[in-house]
């Protein structure tokens, strides 16, 4: 009993003595800039998990452990304090903004860099409201942002990613888009959620992409997610809700009322009979309203962030939904992400990452052309009225209910004396039924997980040896059900393609870093290995009786099946020295070499070294003490770069296709030669040369940044003419030349901070010159997408990559020589007048001329963000100039295939002129000023929020595209959007591009 006496009075004693020793430390934190209160600070006693944030006031109270405990003072946009408390019981932090910090950490390959000793084209983007920007990639939140950089919304369907180029196109058949690295792996653009996001750094020039070598030729975007801090658990919820929709276009179609006014001023005062027939039945539809319908979006996403001083974490969870604008347009996504960080002891560092997402869209099925360009008098279901004009000869088991056709109301004896008005002008489907009776769908799973071990070997040298696999199933299934063709049953069909892909990287890394006096040097050396596999299966059924089982089981015919497996290796040797002398004269040299199984022997392996070189001179003494001044930076660079994506795997071999013979009677299976074998095929490389100034005023209160490049893209993967005694028409060589060059302006700056308003903006400007300086002997090669409507493009050296070609317009056939000039409704006469532009009298292919090219000539952004109290408010106003699309659907909207627009037997001038799509009047101005964003947020006061335990809560409404100019001769719905962008040589190819979607939303941003 007196053994657990004493026991009790000991744990008491120890107890006791544990809360004397603990120090109740209170205080202010306050901005350097004004002293103003800074609230939601965070305040941490280090090594715990314990601590607080300021309230209202700025005022905070925090419970350490002891005298000898150090408080962490922090807050976004604002350098850390730590602060020893001693015998303090009063500590007040003082915080210095670091937004113009020139010592913030940019992200390179395979490690980062102090800002300040940049001495490539690197720009760095911070998560400061992307998140909050209703998108359904990440990659769209950058548009404006970054010089450089242009990014299109060539597809406008909920879920597609836009076309991304770093400055300009260097390839002509390989990939053009920049290398997507999301937390140091290779990945892609739609596996990330822009909550996750931390920042986004811009590889540009070569001398900084060159340490991803044959990867880095089109530059390298680098996403850095969010990892776990030490301290307590942060909740963080941000959702938004709001919806879609489209402008009216109201210039676009004449309605049946207004196209009576057009026949009467043609047609002495009087309708035709067509007109008054269509009059009589008496429907009208929008097929802009009907398929530009509109949809919410939602998006979703919880995180939690977190741990200690060995383990820290970052857990997150995301769920989008997107409607689109188009009829049977959607997207949705689940993704998760999970970081964990762990410091095991002082030599040994390990964490992993694991980045599910799933995702599935409905695709909208057909060309927006072919959707809206139906007459503006068809119904879209017959009713009780509209039955009773059915050519009942034709169609005897139309109903009511069913959709309607065109050609349901033709042969209509409208006089009642035998005189037949037909006023069809196709004999297409009913547009709405060839949407919604299609199903045509996209599910995509993806996995990308990443795991590393990091050992410290000596002061300032580290070990990495990290592990990666992304592995992906897309399956695309479609259905065309019996009312989506004009052919009904017969026309059924499906289709089940199902894609495996599996990616495979090791990587191991050593790296050094150290200062010694004036001496700073950090180096990366190392090696990686890749692999990629691939296993691709399709299958195709037609002969479907009924339309409620879509699968290929119920199909009588399976007409297609076929599988592919693929396989590729790359490995690379890496290594980089940074060095920088007294803070001013700095130096990066980088060299990869890599050797890629899609190339022999040979030439397997590529070499790509860079170097660049800078001078800080406002450190030098005759600028250091500058009060104007305060940075002052100019930088050279020249790097090599690489591409190997022009060439199908294994091309430098002679493929074998299997194929049959008759042998002695019998059939006998054998292989033939699919290609010419070029065991000299080697990499696309491109050279760039980079020259830079970095200027800061004011103490970086105002901060210009100015890049002029040359990149000259060589060696470029080519197909070219074959004799035919070889049995080929063609063989992938290495010739030809492409190049970009250009000017980039980026200029920020903090115009207002005081104890009312905090004001900053940016802007950026971007020149870009793109130019096909050597095609070997096809230079003036002619090309077109769709020999249909074979409108020309060609490859001219001199011109940039993909020019227009065609006639100059002139004018238009009189209306006296077409043959019905009054029908149908939006209708235009097919061929108009053309210039003789070599002035011989005649019109022929010498009269065509360069129409233009689809390239930008400056792309542009502004942003502007203030702060008045707890109120936000921020924009961004984007625009481009300069580019041209060779738009096909005014062939389409307005009816330009009828024969009643063709002209008339006794029409005197039909050898001047031609069809409108080959002149200049189907290629367009591109250019567009659009407000992308805006934002207006409301922080509500902590005083309120902190009794139902909030840290923060903030309201805001959001919108995008809610202003959105395009060019007076544009007459389409998106003047970025682009059919097919997957060949260079015909670019801005436009026939049915979904249109720009405004967006409003409303969101919420919490901490817990």
């Amino acid at each position: 009993m007196k053994r657990k006496i004493l026991l009790s009075i000991l744990m008491v004693a120890g107890f006791c003595t544990q809360l004397l020793a603990q120090v109740v430390v209170t205080g202010n934190v306050t901005d350097a800039t004004d002293g103003s209160p800074i609230i939601g600070a965070n305040i941490v006693e280090k090594g715990t998990t314990n601590g607080t944030i300021t309230d209202v006031n700025g005022n905070y109270s925090l419970t350490v452990a002891d005298e000898n405990s150090i408080v962490i003072f922090s807050f976004i946009g604002y350098s850390n304090q730590e602060i020893t408390v001693g015998t303090q019981t009063t500590i007040d932090a003082v915080l210095a903004t670091d937004a113009a910090d020139l010592d913030e950490v940019v992200v390179v390959g395979y490690g980062v860099q102090k800002k300040s000793h940049l001495t490539g084209a690197i720009a760095k983007v911070k998560n400061e409201g992307l998140d909050q920007v209703a998108v359904s990639q990440a990659s769209e939140a950058l548009v404006g942002k970054v010089s450089g950089v242009t990014i299109q919304t060539t597809d406008g369907t909920a879920g597609s990613e836009p076309t991304i180029r770093v400055r300009g196109v260097g390839s002509i058949s390989a990939d053009a888009s920049p290398l997507i690295v999301v937390d140091g792996v290779v990945a892609d653009f739609s596996e990330v959620n822009m909550n996750d996001v931390e920042s986004i750094e811009v590889l540009k020039d070569a001398a900084s992409a060159a340490i991803y070598g044959s990867r880095g030729g089109n530059g390298v975007i680098m996403i850095t997610t969010k990892s776990g801090k030490e301290g307590k658990t942060v909740f963080s919820v941000n959702s938004y809700a709001g919806i879609r929709y489209t402008p009216k276009y109201e210039d676009t179609f004449a309605t049946v009322s207004e196209w009576n006014e057009v026949v009467k001023a043609n047609n002495g005062g009087e309708l035709t009979d067509r007109m008054k027939y269509i009059n009589e039945l008496g429907t009208e539809t929008d097929w802009r309203d009907v398929m530009f319908d509109g949809g919410m979006v939602q998006n979703y996403s919880l995180s939690a962030r977190g741990g200690s001083e060995n383990v820290k974490y970052y857990i997150s969870g995301g769920y989008l939904d997107d409607e689109g604008v188009l009829l049977t347009d959607e997207f949705q996504k689940v993704n998760l992400l999970a970081k964990v960080d762990a410091k095991v002891n002082d030599w040994l560092t390990v964490g992993t990452r694991i980045a599910p997402t799933y995702s599935e869209k409905r695709d909208f099925p057909i060309g927006i052309h072919d959707a809206v360009r139906q007459s503006p008098w068809l119904p879209i279901r017959h009713t009780e009225h509209t039955i009773q004009y059915v050519d009942r000869n034709k169609y005897p088991d139309v109903q009511v209910g069913d959709y309607t056709f065109e050609r349901h109301f033709d042969n209509y004896d409208f006089y009642g004396n035998g005189s037949d008005v037909d006023i069809s002008t196709t004999s297409n489907a009913n547009p709405y039924a060839k949407v919604v009776e299609r199903d045509e769908r996209l599910y995509d799973f993806r996995l990308s997980t990443n795991s590393y071990l990091k050992f410290k070997l000596a002061k300032g040298l580290n070990f990495k040896t990290s592990l990666a696999l992304n592995y992906r199933v897309k399956q695309d299934v479609e259905f065309q059900g019996s009312e989506a063709h004009r052919n009904g049953s017969s026309a059924m069909y499906s289709a089940n393609d199902v894609d495996i892909y599996k990616k495979t990287v090791n990587e191991n890394i050593f790296s050094y870093n150290r200062t010694l006096g004036d001496h700073e040097v950090s180096a990366v050396a190392g090696f990686a290995f890749e692999k990629w596999e691939n296993k691709y299966s399709d299958m195709q059924g037609t002969g479907y009786e009924f339309d409620y089982i879509k699968t290929i089981n119920a199909a009588s015919v399976k007409s297609q099946a076929e599988t592919f497996e693929t396989s590729e290796t790359l490995h690379s040797i890496i290594s980089r020295m940074n060095y920088a002398y007294k803070g001013k004269y700095l130096a990066s040299f980088s060299a990869r070499w890599d050797g890629s199984s899609r190339f022999g022997e040979d030439t397997r392996y590529g070499f790509f070294p860079a170097g660049s070189f800078g001078w800080r001179v406002s450190e030098e003494d005759f600028l250091s003490s500058s009060e104007l001044i305060s940075n002052l930076k100019l930088s050279a660079s020249y790097g090599l770069t690489g591409n190997k994506n022009g060439i199908n795997l294994y091309q430098y071999l002679s493929n074998l296709q299997p194929t049959t013979a008759v042998i002695d009677g019998s059939k006998v299976t054998g292989f033939n030669p699919m290609n010419i074998a070029n065991p000299n095929l080697g990499w696309e490389q491109s050279e760039e040369i980079n020259l830079a100034v970095s200027l800061g005023l004011w103490n970086n209160r105002l901060n210009f940044n100015v890049d002029v490049y040359e990149r000259n893209s060589v060696d470029l993967l080519l197909e070219q003419p074959m004799p035919g005694v070889t049995g080929f028409e063609s063989a992938t060589v290495n010739i030809g030349e492409v190049r970009n060059r250009g000017v980039e302006l980026a200029v920020d700056g903090l115009i207002l901070n005081n104890s009312l308003i905090k004001w900053d903006a940016s802007a950026n400007l971007t020149l870009n010159e793109n130019e096909l300086v050597d095609y070997a002997d096809a230079s003036g090669e002619i090309n077109y997408i769709d020999s249909k409507r074979p409108a020309e493009y060609i490859a001219l050296v001199g011109y940039p990559i993909s020019s227009y070609y065609g006639y100059v317009y002139e004018k238009d056939i009189p209306q006296e020589y077409i043959k019905n000039p009054n029908y149908p409704i939006n209708a235009e006469s097919q061929d108009v007048y053309v210039k003789d532009l070599n002035g011989d009298g005649f019109i022929d292919e010498d009269d065509r001329a360069i129409l233009g090219s689809p390239y930008p000539t400056v792309v542009w952004g502004v942003t502007n963000n203030f702060k008045v109290k707890n109120i936000d408010f921020s924009f961004t106003f984007q625009g481009s100039h300069g580019g041209k699309v060779r738009n096909m659907d005014p062939q389409y909207i307005n009816n330009q295939f009828a024969g009643n627009m063709d002209y008339t037997s006794d029409f005197p001038d039909a050898d001047k002129v031609v069809e409108r799509i080959y002149t200049d009047k189907f290629v367009q101005d591109a250019s567009y000023v659009t407000l992308r964003t805006i934002n207006l947020g409301y922080a509500l006061p902590k005083s309120w929020i902190s009794r139902v335990g909030l840290s923060k809560a903030r309201l805001y409404v959001s919108g995008q595209n809610l202003i959105y100019l395009m060019a007076d001769d544009y007459t389409s719905f998106n003047p970025e959007g682009v059919t097919d962008d997957s060949n260079p040589l015909m670019g801005g190819y436009q026939r049915g591009a979904a249109p720009i979607a405004k967006t409003i939303t409303f969101g919420v941003n919490l901490d817990f």
